[in-house]
């Protein structure tokens, strides 16, 4: 084994990309490469790594975000894609390329924040991050109001060139005051989630001018964003979207407007922490999906 050399940023060093896609294959079952080929991995995504050779062997990663919080926008970093392979493993990698991005990122931005498993809670209060517990969001449904036949609604596909060209206009020029807590200048994180995440739960609601992501789930629906440049009211989104059948409608992200229930649910494999700086407090604040890895 050659000494192992520290890399960073190298999307566009191909031999080190196409390594770093085969570990997340391999670490969580994703990759990035579709997404690069599509012009969608931006300077706000970075890999800070260790190499064996031209092998990536371990990485933690950087997300540069713009986080509207009550109003205000604080500049974040988001930690994520965090994995070693595992012949490489128990020897403190991923502790220090933490500590790499810690010391580069924390004086300059309000706070980092990243999402841990279950299997690592006791990891990352190390470096000085806490748990935080984030609400859940949820309205009942008056079936009598509900549409079961989801009328004017279209189903987008990723990989049609229009239905593309539309999701990501539509999400560049959305209107945002809906929510209390936002993601903004995410297009990059965001083109990831249509392409891996949400590639068959994103639909065109002609009636509200609106690109709506929803995700059916049993007698629920997990509502992900509302892109328009219009303000829309959810009241309308939620009727549109329901059917006979719903029960309940979660919001993946913070509503701004009323309406709508509050719960907190037990520890998940998505858990919320903080390293704060300039904002101290995530409490009652529930970040949108697309602001989390």
């Amino acid at each position: 084994m050659k000494e192992l050399v520290f890399i960073k940023d190298y999307k566009d060093i191909e031999k080190y990309r196409v390594s770093f896609n085969a570990l997340a294959q391999e670490s969580f079952g994703i990759q990035f490469e579709d997404w690069y080929q599509r012009g969608c991995w931006n300077d706000r995504y970075i890999c800070y790594s260790y190499a064996d050779g031209d092998r990536v062997i371990a990485n933690v990663s950087a997300n540069v975000m713009d986080i509207i919080v009550k109003g205000e926008i604080h500049e974040a970093i988001m930690i994520g894609t965090v994995m070693t392979d595992e012949a490489y493993r128990n020897q403190g990698l991923s502790r220090k390329l933490m500590e790499i991005v810690i010391e580069e990122y924390q004086q300059k931005c309000s706070f980092m924040y990243l999402y841990a498993n279950r299997t690592v809670l006791d990891f990352y209060p190390k470096f000085g991050f806490h748990k935080v517990q984030e609400p859940e969001f949820y309205s009942v449904i008056n079936t009598l109001e509900a549409h079961s036949d989801r009328p004017h609604m279209r189903k987008l596909n990723v990989m049609d060139v229009q239905d593309w060209e539309l999701v990501m206009r539509y999400y560049s020029s959305r209107n945002v005051r809906y929510s209390t807590c936002d993601a903004i200048h995410a297009e990059g994180i965001f083109a990831w989630y249509c392409l891996h995440v949400f590639e068959n739960d994103l639909y065109f609601i002609e009636e509200l001018d609106a690109v709506v992501i929803f995700m059916q789930d049993g007698n629920s629906i997990q509502l992900y964003d509302v892109l328009s440049p219009n303000q829309v009211d959810l009241s309308q989104v939620v009727n549109k979207i329901s059917t006979e059948q719903t029960e309940r409608v979660y919001y993946q992200f913070h509503p701004e407007q009323g309406g709508f229930k509050v719960e907190y649910p037990e520890p998940s494999d998505d858990n919320l922490f903080m390293l704060p700086n300039r904002l101290q407090s995530l409490d009652h604040i529930k970040l949108p999906k697309i602001a989390q890895a």
